[in-house]
């Protein structure tokens, strides 16, 4: 058994240890991996104990580093160089093997941690994220914290034994930005699996019985959106889809799942006519598998912007899972995957493009309802099946005979 320390940086509100991170932990532990959890956190006390709970229950151990806040940048940094000695503390006490950093900060933590030390070091760069702060968060690239940052992140690249990035096009990227000499063959792409016996499509009798707590009759069409909220989600686009959808099957309905429902809400101000078709609600993460499996077709809108070729939304597989074909952005993370029968790609959010995605659905997706249910339900269980996302990381983590 190896024993991994899986260090994390996560906020109050994202869930992301507990919904994608530890289902794959536990099943690693039949490949032999044992995971430690340490996680840098601002958290309240019940959030951080639930998520202690969660851990516990399937056999992690669980170390909460509290994150100085104020300032917020500055703050991290300081944060993040303190660590390291909660790192060291953990890798002495559970007999570490290997430490994994989740990001950059939890990097360099752990890179300052691993001086002298001769662990080896699997750094998951998650994407693009110090490119996303540049895009969305307002972050200017020269600044000092953004080309420290950009540092470490080169740095924690060159130093890993393994890479873990969640699109190919991550990959090279960082492989770039590191420089000559750094080792192609240390990145992985890694998958973000869901449990196929919670997100699938169901029976037809609890697909109707949602739709009757919705309202609406069995044949309506039903569209949902499910996850975060912000502009980089474009919530105007889906809701002018949805008005084009609306116009030709005027027994439609949106459903739209989050934790912010108030963005919604007032992004359908500008909308005034659509107000009576669309809810708008906050349910249990256990509860969203079967309203999803209710639909007829899911978004997965993201703005265009350099820092999205590196994810891979989760959404995606969560409603492909279910059975309900997407129309998603194009160039957001690995797309390839969806073909004509699985979903409609788009480059932008235009209107002419927007009618082409409403004329499809009716026109293509509703009077083949049950074969583009079949195929969205085999594409999700092959490219986001827990299984396929347990065996990416278990090769991923085979980087050494010895741990074979």
């Amino acid at each position: 058994m190896k024993n991994i320390l899986f260090v994390t940086w996560d906020g109050p509100q994202v869930s992301y240890l507990e919904s994608l991170f530890l289902p794959i932990f536990r099943a690693l532990q039949k490949h032999g991996f044992q995971f430690h959890i340490l996680q840098f956190s601002w958290a309240s006390h019940s959030v951080t104990e639930q998520r202690r709970d969660y851990c516990e229950a399937i056999g992690c151990t669980y170390t909460l580093v509290p994150v100085i806040r104020k300032p917020v940048a500055l703050g991290g940094l300081i944060t993040a160089i303190w660590g390291y000695r909660q790192i060291r503390k953990a890798i002495k006490r559970y007999d570490i093997d290997i430490v994994m950093p989740r990001s950059t900060l939890p990097a360099m933590s752990s890179l300052l941690a691993l001086r002298g030390y001769d662990q080896k070091f699997v750094f998951d760069a998650d994407g693009l994220p110090l490119d996303e702060r540049v895009d969305f968060a307002g972050q200017s690239s020269s600044s000092i914290v953004h080309r420290i940052l950009r540092d470490i992140e080169a740095q924690a690249v060159r130093s890993a034994d393994v890479v873990l990035t969640r699109s190919k096009i991550a990959a090279g990227v960082l492989h770039a930005r590191a420089g000559a000499g750094v080792d192609i063959g240390k990145f992985n792409v890694v998958s973000n699996g869901r449990d196929t016996s919670l997100f699938s499509p169901g029976s037809d009798f609890d697909r109707k019985e949602v739709k009757k707590k919705l309202g609406i009759s069995d044949d309506a069409p039903l569209i949902v959106y499910a996850g975060s909220l912000g502009p980089q989600y474009c919530p105007d686009d889906m809701l002018t889809l949805f008005g084009l959808i609306l116009h030709l099957r005027v027994d439609a309905h949106f459903l739209v799942l989050t934790g912010s429902p108030e963005v919604m809400l007032e992004q359908m101000d500008n909308h005034p006519e659509l107000f009576s078709a669309i809810t708008v609600m906050r349910v249990n993460a256990s509860d969203v598998p079967s309203w999803l499996a209710a639909a007829d077709l899911g978004i997965a809108f993201r703005e265009a912007a350099f820092s999205m070729q590196g994810v891979a939304p989760i959404k995606l597989g969560e409603y492909l899972l279910c059975g309900v074909p997407v129309v998603a952005t194009r160039g957001v993370g690995d797309s390839h995957y969806i073909d004509d029968k699985s979903g409609f790609l788009v480059d932008t959010g235009d209107k002419s493009t927007l009618e082409s995605v409403s004329e499809w659905f009716v026109g293509k997706v509703l009077p083949e309802r049950e074969v583009f249910r079949s195929h969205s339900r085999l594409i999700g269980k092959q490219f986001f099946s827990l299984e396929s996302s347990v065996e990416s990381y278990r090769k991923a983590l085979l980087f050494d005979k010895e741990l074979s």
